[in-house]
């Protein structure tokens, strides 16, 4: 069995750096953080995810905004449910909203470069260019 391979020793370098950068502004702007390896996704807290991608193919820094694990439990409980208008998951997706926008004004405002992720994995989180 081969390993995967991860991009460039270079490429690492630059995608680590922004990783480190991106954290840096957004703790600055008063964001809680959780950066990897902690990207489990259960804090009780939430925060914003920041994760580096060395593999070929999804490289890149990513940031997704994570809700307290309560309220995404319970959320997760009304779509499998299938109330999709569920007063609750529709207040989840106008936060989620609200924060990627603020996510993506400080980040930008910082001289750093971001647009949503094209990745049909990361369907919901941003992707710091540079």
């Amino acid at each position: 069995m081969t390993s995967p391979r991860r991009v460039s020793p270079a490429e690492q370098e630059r995608l680590l750096a922004l990783g480190g950068r991106t954290a840096a502004v957004l703790r600055e702007a008063g964001f809680r953080v959780i950066a990897e390896p902690d990207l489990t996704g259960l804090s009780d807290e939430g925060g914003a995810a920041i994760d580096v991608d060395l593999f070929p193919g999804g490289s890149g820094v990513y940031v997704n905004w994570l809700m307290n694990v309560a309220w995404q439990e319970e959320v997760h409980r009304h779509l499998t449910a299938g109330e999709f208008e569920h007063p609750r998951v529709r207040q989840l997706n106008a936060a989620h909203a609200a924060v990627r926008a603020a996510l993506t004004a400080v980040l930008s405002a910082a001289g750093l470069t971001v647009v949503p992720s094209k990745d049909d994995m990361r369907p919901l989180e941003l992707r710091v260019v540079d």
